[in-house]
């Protein structure tokens, strides 16, 4: 995001069966996050402040690659859920190349 550009969120998923269609499940992402926060839903409003989600299908173990590469295996750790910049985005996306 930039003074001239509105921003996006972006979503890393690992479906067990991806949907038929990401545009369509893009939409229904982006009208749940708007039925549950309504700062989202104004920044939403017209493209106001906020693009449509970004969403990127990730092949089946990326997230356990990524957490590998970081020595973070284990019960006790999770992937993290969210996140206020790209370091975690970059970090999976390397383990993509």
């Amino acid at each position: 995001m930039s003074d001239s550009a509105t921003g996006a969120h972006e979503w890393l998923i690992e479906f067990e069966k991806a949907p038929d269609n990401i545009d369509y499940f893009t939409e229904l992402l982006d009208n749940a996050l708007k039925a549950i926060n309504s700062d989202y839903e104004a920044k939403r409003y017209h493209n106001l402040a906020l693009r449509e989600p970004i969403v990127k299908v990730l092949p089946n173990g990326t997230f356990y690659k990524w957490m590998e590469s970081k020595n973070k295996l284990g019960g006790h750790l999770k992937v993290p859920r969210l996140s206020n910049n790209r370091k975690y985005v970059e970090e999976i996306y390397r383990i993509l190349e």
